[in-house]
Formats: C-alpha cells, sequence, structure tokens
C-alpha cells in the first residue's frame, strides 16, 4: 500500500512539471514516472542524456522559448542536454526577462507543489535535491537575494497554476501509474483536453 501510495506521488510530482510547461507554452517532449519506467529505446536515450545518467527518479522534458531580449538577458543549454538550461541576464536585468525567469523557475517548482496540494503529501526528498539542483543551475548567476526573491513570486505562481490545472494533474498522474511514461504529444493532448473542460486553457 505504502509501495503504491509513493509510486502515485512520484507520478503527480512529474504531472506537476508537466501541467506547468504547458501552461507556460512549453513543448512536452517526454514524461517519465519513474527510473526503471518501460520506455522505447529512443525514449531511454532521451532520459538518460536529459538525466546525464544519474538520475534514480522520473523526468519530465519540455523544450522551451529561447529569450531574444535587447537587455541581453538570454538561456544557454548545457552541452550535454538541451532540456538542462541556465539563465544569464541582461544589465540591468529588465522586467520582460524577469517575468520569463519567473515562469520558468515556477515549472521548475510545480512537481513539489503539485504533490503538496493535488496529494496533500509531501514530496519525496531526491525529487527535491533534483528539482534543487535544476533552480540552482538556472539561477547560477544571480545573487542570494535575487535568487530568493524569484523563489518566491515563482513558487507563488506554481501554486497558482496547480491549482487552476488540478484535474489535468490528476489526470497524468492516472496514466502515469498505469504507463509509466508518456510521449509528449499523448501527455499534452490530456492536459489541454481536461484544462480546455475546466476553461483555464
Amino acid at each position: 500500500m505504502k509501495k503504491a501510495q509513493a509510486q502515485r506521488h512520484d507520478c503527480c510530482h512529474e504531472a506537476g512539471h508537466a501541467v506547468a510547461g504547458v501552461i507556460n507554452g512549453d513543448k512536452l517532449v517526454l514524461v517519465v514516472a519513474y527510473a526503471d519506467a518501460p520506455m522505447s529505446e529512443n525514449q531511454r536515450a532521451l532520459y538518460e542524456t536529459a538525466t546525464r545518467g544519474k538520475s534514480k527518479r522520473g523526468a519530465t522534458l519540455l523544450k522551451r522559448s529561447q529569450p531574444n531580449c535587447s537587455c541581453g538577458g538570454r538561456v544557454e543549454c548545457n552541452a550535454i542536454s538541451m532540456f538542462r538550461r541556465r539563465f544569464y541576464p541582461g544589465n540591468p536585468l529588465c522586467e520582460r526577462c524577469l517575468d520569463f525567469v519567473i515562469k520558468e523557475v515556477a515549472a521548475i517548482l510545480a512537481g513539489g507543489v503539485a504533490t503538496r496540494i493535488v496529494m496533500q503529501g509531501t514530496p519525496h526528498p531526491l525529487e527535491l535535491r533534483e528539482d534543487g539542483n535544476d533552480l540552482s543551475t538556472y539561477l547560477i548567476q544571480f545573487d542570494d537575494k535575487q535568487r530568493a526573491e524569484i523563489r518566491d513570486q515563482a513558487n507563488s505562481l506554481a501554486e497558482k497554476w496547480i491549482e487552476q490545472g488540478k484535474i489535468a494533474v490528476l489526470a497524468v498522474t492516472d496514466a502515469l501509474q498505469v504507463q509509466g511514461v508518456l510521449d509528449g504529444i499523448g501527455a499534452e493532448r490530456i492536459i489541454r483536453q481536461n484544462l480546455s473542460s475546466t476553461g483555464k486553457l
């Protein structure tokens, strides 16, 4: 019973990332509930590349927009994986870029937020650590005060997204619990159907 509940929490965590990504306008590539989920050869290659073969948890792979701002703000992808990113702020950081960064950080935080709000549970420590690593990498060019301010605003936005998309989060959670992995098209279809049915998309 505890194992099934833990697995459902894992599925909900990735569902939260996926729903937040779609609300943010990102393109879903792959949603993996847990590391040993049954995947095709191509899916396994994407997962291993995106997680650098080090993750023991699930992963949500997204293709995100690349800002081209006159202030100089830009995103650079990790040399190993197009799915791992960091933001380089312009000088000074403009409002447009700040809004962009807050939304991307909200998508990173959304997995833990979904587990807390939808499952009313506590995210797995490994999931929190891996999300924290993604967050640290993304905001590496910001100082401690900026990171704290961005995280506070992003957390509030993630909570808003998950509350709006709660039905979609549950639908993706259910699908992941059965299948273990969803391709981007299938996951996005589930999310958009459930968001549109509640008037949130």
